[in-house]
């Protein structure tokens, strides 16, 4: 099962240090709110192979896998279930 406090921490810590947040709600809009951006989503794919030994595919990075924790750890379990 995916943590979404580590990847919550990854965010904070590595993607949107800048933004004064202190932590995320599983649903919010991180995309929306321009707390992840197309660099952040690259950092975050290399984050999420690293930790959790998936391989993401080009035609994984879509904004629906990426616009919550939620949708990123549903994403991931996803992943593990095929490797």
């Amino acid at each position: 099962m995916t943590n979404l406090k580590n990847i919550e921490k990854f965010l904070l810590t590595e993607i949107a240090a800048d933004s004064g947040k202190q932590s995320l709600d599983p649903d919010e809009d991180l995309l929306g709110q321009r707390i992840i951006d197309s660099l952040g989503i690259l950092k975050l794919v290399v984050f999420l192979e690293k930790t959790h030994s998936i391989k993401v595919m080009d035609e994984d990075v879509v904004p629906e896998n990426f616009q919550s924790l939620n949708s990123i750890a549903k994403f991931v379990e996803q992943k593990m279930q095929i490797k």
